[in-house]
């Protein structure tokens, strides 16, 4: 079974190939948009006999920009995309075992379009992605 640090880093390397962002594994205090970063969520074991498959869940949180700003609703609406080079469903589906890491993945869905506060006050607009792992 993959661990969950494990799981982030192979779900960050997947999200790397969008260009012209940052993209982290973990959470980020001070991120600078546009940005992706992971986050894990909820985690059913034994969804088979004898340990044989735990179901988690994932979020990959998208930051695009201030929320008041056209620009980063534009720029989130790339990121929503269901194919292409800004696609986050695309990039993380690409490799759907994360190099070997666990069994199966798939994107599951998207939110609506909120805000996130970050230190110093600022609001950035961001959308979650729902990443379900099979392992």
């Amino acid at each position: 079974m993959a661990t969950v640090a494990e799981i982030r880093e192979g779900l960050r390397a997947n999200l790397a190939t969008i260009t012209g962002c940052q993209v982290s594994a973990y959470m980020l205090s001070q991120p600078t948009t546009p940005c992706l970063y992971v986050v894990p969520g909820a985690m059913d074991f034994d969804q088979a006999m004898q340990r044989g498959m735990d179901r988690s869940t994932f979020r990959v949180v998208a930051l695009a920009g201030l929320a008041s700003d056209i620009g980063a609703q534009k720029k989130l609406d790339e990121f929503l995309a269901r194919s292409g080079a800004t696609s986050v469903k695309a990039a993380i589906e690409a490799d759907r075992t994360l190099g070997g890491v666990v069994d199966h993945l798939r994107v599951i869905d998207y939110s609506d379009y909120r805000t996130y506060g970050q230190p110093g006050g600022q609001v950035h607009l961001g959308v979650e992605f729902t990443v379900d792992v099979i392992e």
